[in-house]
């Protein structure tokens, strides 16, 4: 699982950098750093708003073998919106705003539901990683 998760983050990284680079031709530097930075801002208010309860709440509905509520799935679809406002980047900011625009919410809502009904009923009680 450990090399699943570096293969993204190495391929992530990879794919961040060459859309800054593509994209440093066409678009002026300072212009790119402030949509970096109006992101996070917006990713750290996103974040605030919703908070580390709704994963807790999550992992209890895991260990119960129940689907969580839509408004717990929400609450951490939106977490994840927030961490990825907050890393710099612009694929990152791009999933990020399609999570927080409610038009496109619901498909990532369905997604975390299939997601954890998935893992509630193959009977393993962690998301990723164990505590």
């Amino acid at each position: 699982m450990s090399m699943i998760v570096a293969a993204a983050f190495a391929i992530g990284t990879a794919v961040e950098m060459g859309v800054l680079i593509f994209l440093g031709d066409y678009v002026d530097t300072i212009t790119l750093i402030n949509e970096i930075m109006l992101t996070f801002l917006v990713g750290i208010v996103v974040g605030r708003s919703y908070g580390k309860e709704f994963f807790e709440k999550m992992q209890w509905h895991l260990k119960s073998k129940t689907l969580p509520a839509k408004d717990i799935l929400n609450g951490a679809v939106m977490t994840i919106a927030s961490m990825l406002l907050i890393t710099p980047g612009l694929v990152t900011d791009f999933v990020g705003l399609l999570i927080i625009t409610p038009l496109t919410r619901g498909i990532f809502i369905d997604i975390a539901a299939n997601f954890t009904q998935k893992k509630a009923s193959g009977g393993e009680l962690y998301y990723f990683f164990k505590d």
